[in-house]
């Protein structure tokens, strides 16, 4: 499955973020999950969109209110997005 260059991107954001310990192991949990997301909805590229559902679903519970913060951090704006976050934003 083919990535767009915008999703690619937003990953690599995302990976930039993480700690180095982690940091091979969340990739690989968040493409797994982007791919699974995309076969799903019968996509034949992962997009922006799919990456941040990923993203929210391999972020631990704990640690998912925070996302809203650190996606503002990175330049998108969480509302956009509020499907993928559904219950984090006020």
């Amino acid at each position: 499955m083919h990535w767009n260059d915008a999703a690619e991107d937003l990953l690599n954001q995302i990976l930039s973020r993480t700690p180095r310990p982690v940091r091979d192991e969340t990739e690989d949990r968040i493409r797994d999950a982007a791919h699974a997301l995309a076969e799903e909805e019968g996509k034949r590229r992962i997009g922006v969109e799919t990456v941040i559902a990923a993203w929210v679903q391999c972020t631990p519970e704990a640690l998912r209110a925070d996302l809203p913060r650190q996606m503002e951090s990175m330049g998108l704006d969480p509302h956009e997005y509020e499907a993928q976050l559904s219950g984090l934003m006020d």
